[in-house]
This record gives structure tokens, C-alpha cells and sequence, in this order.
């Protein structure tokens, strides 16, 4: 029975020691003593054993998880040694017992702490990079203690790392299992001196130990930081309570618990009468000043919209105490740090509803800039560690409060979030839908993003998600999407950029009252084709990738180092108007206009992971780069400095013009002896607004694939709605080989005000 006792309580150690990063020691002693009959001495000696090697354990999942700051915990490591070493000398002259009451003490001040709760970094700051001198003394002085009283020294050095050090709590956690381990380790050497261990139960209760420690591992990366804050607190608190009550002389003692139980009752009175008042100051009251008091929000709410690509984005945080969370970011984050900044607010999560396929999220360069935890629905499984949102889970940022919605359709692991003004709040003041509702539209649920999940499974958890989900919420919730108008992720979205659910109720086609058959093919027919890069996106934001570095790629290169590259597979992107590129281009460049959904067609046309060569409008250099790699092209290798003066500098049969005709010319042709083959290269729920008699419709995204059935030999003529898309096309067709192309000047737009009324 005693031995089963001991091997229980070893999980239970390494549980501890994987959760909390501390509190082996405390735990392994008694345990050894009083559970296993071990004398003292040894006990301490097995227990920086079994410590120590559930430690290094315990942090390879951490490690892993990249819950662990190398540096840091090395330097902090190697000076608690020396200070461990020094606190063990030092012993030699110390009663036991008024060690432990000292350090019994220490744990007090440490858990009120830890209660409290430390002020966090300000926005920009980089955890992890202290001072190197103030990290070895940190280091040495927990080091000390640790020698002093002969324990692995979590309980010191996590506060350390996390109050000082500045650290997240996940991450000081997985550092400080670095830590224990190497003081663990050279405090056993000394023991081992004038020590015997019992090997065969060192080895028993180590290895529970370690499966606990992967156990508390596991949990400690899905736990939320600032509950496993406060749960480390309060069991700090209890051990303290513990150790001080078995280190003092009997008569000090029971004074001593008389005390704690005093003060415990001081504390459940006040946390009643303060609750009391709370719950009386909550009532209703007709005085107007309480009621403009009532009526005041902590609550900061922005909308980040990008026309670009479509796409929103929202920073919440509570105004009052300075916690924030950013849903569905973009790649390049200053935007939120800034707004974050600029309104008192620190990041500490980043939620994405989904895989996002029609952009690359920017969770992992949040993260990387504040320490943020990484939210997503509780299906999905990504390379890097995220916390799972569960269904009806809340989360607190002070008064302001979410609450995770599980939404799949779009994608099997979609959420949805409900923002509450006030925690109390009966009706949310909103809802982020992401790609699952829109404004006049639905999240698709065809995409080939969805790998493993047919159309139909999808849309059958749509259903249920609009029909009986988002549309039980009260009228006056307010929407907000993750896309608008132009997005390829439906097929009808408004240019709205927020609307109610008692809108959408009653003029959004799919919330109609409908049966799941007549949903699903009502939502699944006419879709636009998805862009080629979308299913490597979706991919993309699953794996532990290279955050964005602009700057890497922001290089001018020479004319000749351009025309290597091209002529070595690079893709020379274009990104002038259509008219200048006419007016003078390279040969086998791609004209993708600056000024349209510019990353979404560069997307449609270029193979992710080509090299990209980047001619860009004067000054623009830049954002073409960051907008190629908002959607996961971040191979540009540079651009060409000045085009208008590189070009005349070219070496002859380099520089090409491109053919463009007008609608008078078109029809022209069109009536002529050899008529030239005509592609719309428009979406098909366009041509629902008229199309030029014997046009082939081959929307832009489906061109690549395509290009083998476009005859070489024949005149191609190319046109969409205004002439940026054909410009496109025209150019990709040039650069496969066919040398008869010319695209139309304003597009169907230009043909319509000319010939359709005559023709209706």
C-alpha cells in the first residue's frame, strides 16, 4: 500500500512539475519521507534525481512546442548552478528547519504575486531578450535559494522567468523545466558525494514521474494563461501553508494555523460582501448618473479591412484593463500593434475562425512580437502549438467577453466569435461569423481547401450552422464578417462591411427557412472558380512557416541580374497599368495591374514557390512584395529599379509591346473573313449580365490549366469587364508561346454601352 502510494504520487509529481514548471521537489520529498520510509538526506538526493530527469522530459514536447527561450534559460540555468553551488556551502551553517521556514516564507510572497498578476510587457516588446546581466543574476540568486534548501527551485524560477524575466507563463513554464533540470543535476553531484540513492526506487518513481511530466506537458499548452497564472498562485499558496506548518516548533504551529484559518475567513466574508454589493449594484436603478455609468463601455472594437483582398479583421479589448485579442490577421501585423498601442491595449491572443485559403494568416508573426496564445475551433490540428476553442467557451479579457461559437461548413473546424460589451450581458453586441456567414451570402463549401470532407458533408454543417445556429441569435446582434464584395470565398457577398442577423434573416438568400437538400444546392451552384493558390494557402496556415521579412526581399536589381533570373524560370510580375505595359514590357512578363485585386490574380497566375521578379508603378515596390506575400508568394527576389530607364538600356529582342483594340476594332474582326478566337475570361455568374456573341468563357483562375486546349497558331482576342483581367491573361498567354494575342480596352464594360441596346 505505502509503495503504491509513492509510485501514485510520483505521477502526480511529474504532472506538476509538466503544468506549473515547479513544485517537484516539494512534493518528491515528503513523498520519499513520509510515504516511502527514505531518510531525509537521501530523500533530497533521489528527489533531485527524479526532479531532474522528469525535467529534461517534461521540456522536449515544450521544446517542441516553442515554449522554450534557449538563451534565456541556458544563461539563467548555468548561473543558478553556480549559485546552487554557493547556497549548498552556505547550508552547512543554517538549520534546517529555518531554511524551510524562510523559503516557506518566500513561497507566500511568490503566490501573492503570482495572484496579482504581473504588468505586462508593452506592445513591441520582445520577450525573452533581458539584459544578459540582470539574467545571470536572477539566475545565481534563485540558485542560491535553490542550494540553500536543497530544492529544484520552480516555485522560484518560474515567478523569476515571469515576473522578471518577462516571459508569458506557457513559456516560462517550458524554460524552467530547462533550469531545474541543469541545478537539479549539480546539486545531485554534490549529494552523491556522502550519499547512497536506493537506484531501484529512484528509477520506479522517476519514471512515473516522466509520464506525468508529458501528461502535464500536453496540458499545459491547451490551458488558458492566465487561469494556469492564477491556479500556480493558489498552489503555491497551499505548499506554503504546508511547509511552514511542519517546519515550526508545536505551540507556533497551531498559533500559526489558527491565523491562516482566521484570515481564510476574513477572505470568504469579503469575497461574499463584495459579490453581494456587485449583484445589488447590477439591479435596476432609475438614478441617471449610475445609469450613464451603466450605459459606458470598456470595450475598444476596430474592423481591419483590406479592399485589396477582401478581407476583415477585428482588434477587441477591454479598455479598463488593457487585454486584447485580434480575430483573422493579416500577414504584415503593424497595423494591429499600432491600434493596440495607440488605444493602451496589449495582444494576448490571436483567434483565426478557420484555416483561412484565400490569405496567409498572421498568427505566427503576433505571436512572435507579443507572446499572444494562438486560438482555433477545437477540430483543428496545426504544426505549431495552438489552444482549442471549445463550443460555448468564454473568454475574458476583463468585463469584455468572448464566446466561442463552433460554425463548420466552410471548413470542418470553423468558429465563430460572440463579442459581449459587458461579461453579464444577456445579448451579444456582435458576432465575427468568418467565412461561415457574410452579408448577402454564405461561406462556399466546395472548396478543395477542405482536403478529406466532400461539398456535401460540408454543406449539410453549413445548414445547420446558419439555419439553426446563427440564426437563433437575437436580431439586433450585429455581423461582422471575415470577407466582402470581390472575395472568391462565395458568390453573392455585399459591399457592406457590417449588418445584423435580423437583416441577413430577411434578405440573405441561404437564412431563408429552407430544407437541408434545397440549402445545399442553392449554396453550391454558380461558384467561382477557387484561384490555384487557395488549397496551398489552406495548407500553408497549418504549418510552422517563415514569418514575414519584407525587407529580405526588398533588393533593387540591375536590368542584367533581372533578365538572368527570368531567363533562369523566374516569373517577372508586372505590375504596371495595362496601357503602360502595352506601351513597352518585358518579353514573357506577366501584367498583373497594381490597381485591382492585385494579390488575389497574381495568386490565379503564379506557381507558389517560383521565384518572382517584381516591376512595380514609382514607389510602389514595396506593397507589391508585402501584397505578394499576404497570400504566401514571398519569393520575390527583388525589383528592377526604374523600368523607364532600364528598358531603352536593353539588349534588342527584350522589350516587347502588347496589342490592345477597341471595341470598334473588335467587332471589326469579329465580322471578317478569319474572325480571331474570342475568351471571356470572366467568372460564370458574370455572365449573367450579357456576354459578345461566340465568346469561350474560360474565367481568369482557370486559365493556367487550361492553356493547352487555346490553339497556338490562331489570333487571340481577350476580354473581361474593364481590361485589367485581360491584360492578364493576354500576358500569360504571350508567355506560353502564342505571339497573336491582344486584349480588349474596357472590356465587356466598353462592348455593352456600344452594342447592347441594339442588340436586346
Amino acid at each position: 500500500m505505502t509503495l503504491a502510494l509513492t509510485l501514485a504520487a510520483a505521477v502526480l509529481i511529474g504532472v506538476t512539475l509538466g503544468v506549473f514548471g515547479g513544485g517537484g521537489s516539494i512534493l518528491t520529498t515528503p513523498a520519499l519521507i513520509y510515504l516511502a520510509g527514505v531518510d531525509a538526506k537521501p530523500a533530497i538526493a533521489m528527489s533531485l534525481f527524479v526532479v531532474g530527469v522528469t525535467s529534461v522530459v517534461g521540456a522536449v514536447p515544450h521544446a517542441r512546442a516553442g515554449r522554450i527561450r534557449w538563451r534565456t534559460g541556458l544563461l539563467f540555468g548555468s548561473a543558478g548552478m553556480a549559485g546552487a553551488y554557493a547556497g549548498g556551502r552556505l547550508a552547512a551553517f543554517v538549520p534546517a528547519n529555518v531554511l524551510l521556514i524562510a523559503f516557506g516564507i518566500m513561497m507566500t510572497v511568490t503566490a501573492a504575486a503570482m495572484l496579482r498578476g504581473r504588468k505586462e510587457p508593452e506592445p513591441g516588446h520582445r520577450t525573452g531578450n533581458r539584459p544578459l546581466a540582470r539574467i545571470l543574476l536572477e539566475g545565481a540568486a534563485v540558485g542560491l535559494v535553490t542550494g540553500l534548501v536543497g530544492a529544484g527551485g520552480g516555485f522560484l524560477v518560474v515567478p523569476a522567468l515571469a515576473l522578471l524575466g518577462g516571459l508569458s507563463m506557457p513559456i516560462a513554464v517550458g524554460t524552467s523545466l530547462l533550469v531545474i533540470a541543469m541545478k537539479s543535476f549539480a546539486g545531485l553531484a554534490g549529494y552523491l558525494q556522502s550519499v547512497h540513492i536506493d537506484w531501484t526506487l529512484a528509477l520506479s518513481v522517476t519514471a512515473l514521474a516522466a509520464v506525468g511530466g508529458l501528461l502535464g506537458s500536453r496540458l499545459a499548452g491547451s490551458i488558458d494563461p492566465e487561469r494556469l497564472r492564477k491556479a500556480f498562485g493558489w498552489f503555491v499558496l497551499v505548499m506554503s501553508v504546508f511547509v511552514l506548518a511542519q517546519e515550526l516548533p508545536a505551540q507556533a504551529r497551531t498559533i500559526f494555523l489558527a491565523a491562516v484559518a482566521l484570515a481564510a475567513l476574513i477572505g470568504a466574508v469579503t469575497v461574499t460582501v463584495r459579490w453581494s454589493r456587485n449583484r445589488t449594484a447590477a439591479l435596476p436603478t432609475h438614478d441617471p448618473r449610475k445609469e450613464t455609468a451603466t450605459m459606458q463601455t470598456p470595450m475598444y472594437f476596430a474592423q481591419h479591412y483590406l479592399e485589396c483582398l477582401s478581407q476583415a479583421s477585428y482588434l477587441i479589448g477591454d479598455k479598463r484593463t488593457g487585454r486584447a485579442v485580434v480575430v483573422d490577421p493579416r500577414r504584415d501585423v503593424s497595423e494591429y500593434l499600432d491600434d493596440a498601442a495607440a488605444n493602451g491595449l496589449h495582444i494576448e491572443g490571436v483567434i483565426n475562425t478557420h484555416f483561412h485559403a484565400d490569405f496567409i494568416s498572421g498568427h505566427l508573426e503576433l505571436a512572435a512580437r507579443t507572446g499572444a496564445w494562438i486560438g482555433y475551433g477545437a477540430r483543428a490540428e496545426a504544426e505549431f502549438p495552438i489552444r482549442k476553442l471549445h463550443d460555448r467557451e468564454r473568454i475574458s479579457l476583463g468585463d469584455v467577453t468572448l464566446e466561442i461559437l463552433e460554425t463548420p461548413g466552410h471548413t470542418p473546424e470553423s468558429i465563430s466569435v460572440l463579442v459581449f460589451e459587458h461579461s453579464g450581458d444577456d445579448t451579444p453586441y456582435g458576432v465575427l461569423t468568418g467565412d461561415a456567414l457574410f452579408i448577402g451570402d454564405v461561406g462556399r463549401p466546395d472548396l478543395l481547401a477542405s482536403i478529406g470532407v466532400t461539398a456535401d458533408e460540408l454543406g449539410r454543417m453549413l445548414y445547420d450552422t446558419v439555419q439553426h445556429k446563427l440564426m437563433a441569435l437575437p436580431d439586433q446582434t450585429r455581423l461582422f464578417p471575415a470577407h466582402g464584395a470581390g472575395s472568391a470565398c462565395g458568390k453573392n457577398l455585399s459591399t457592406e462591411l457590417q449588418s445584423t442577423i435580423g437583416a441577413q434573416r430577411l434578405g440573405n438568400y441561404a437564412c431563408v427557412p429552407m430544407g437541408e437538400r434545397e440549402f445545399v444546392d442553392i449554396v453550391t451552384e454558380g461558384q467561382p472558380p477557387a484561384p490555384s493558390y487557395f488549397v496551398y494557402d489552406a495548407i500553408l496556415n497549418r504549418k510552422e512557416r517563415e514569418l514575414l521579412k519584407i525587407e529580405e526581399h526588398l533588393r533593387e536589381l540591375p536590368l542584367g541580374d533581372v533578365l538572368a533570373r527570368r531567363d533562369a524560370g523566374a516569373v517577372v510580375v508586372d505590375a504596371r497599368d495595362p496601357q503602360e505595359f502595352a506601351a513597352g514590357h518585358l518579353v514573357g512578363s506577366i501584367n498583373v495591374p497594381a490597381d485591382g485585386r492585385f494579390a488575389e490574380q497574381a495568386g490565379m497566375l503564379i506557381e507558389p514557390g517560383r521565384e518572382i521578379v517584381v516591376i512595380a508603378p514609382e514607389d510602389r515596390a514595396e506593397e507589391i512584395i508585402t501584397r505578394l506575400a499576404r497570400i504566401g508568394l514571398d519569393t520575390a527576389a527583388g525589383y528592377l529599379a526604374d523600368p523607364e530607364d532600364a528598358f531603352p538600356r536593353a539588349p534588342e529582342g527584350n522589350i516587347a509591346l502588347a496589342e490592345r483594340v477597341t471595341f470598334a476594332e473588335l467587332r471589326d474582326e469579329l465580322d471578317g473573313a478569319e474572325p480571331p478566337l474570342l475568351i471571356d475570361v470572366r467568372n460564370a455568374g458574370e455572365l449573367a449580365a450579357g456576354a459578345i456573341e461566340g465568346a469561350v468563357n474560360i474565367p481568369l483562375a482557370e486559365l493556367p490549366e487550361r492553356l493547352d486546349a487555346i490553339p497556338a497558331a490562331r489570333r487571340i482576342v481577350v476580354h473581361c469587364a474593364g481590361g485589367a483581367r485581360s491584360s492578364a491573361a493576354a500576358s500569360l498567354l504571350r508567355r506560353s508561346g502564342r505571339t497573336q494575342v491582344a486584349d480588349l480596352i474596357g472590356g465587356y464594360g466598353a462592348w455593352a454601352a456600344a452594342y447592347a441596346p441594339a442588340e436586346s
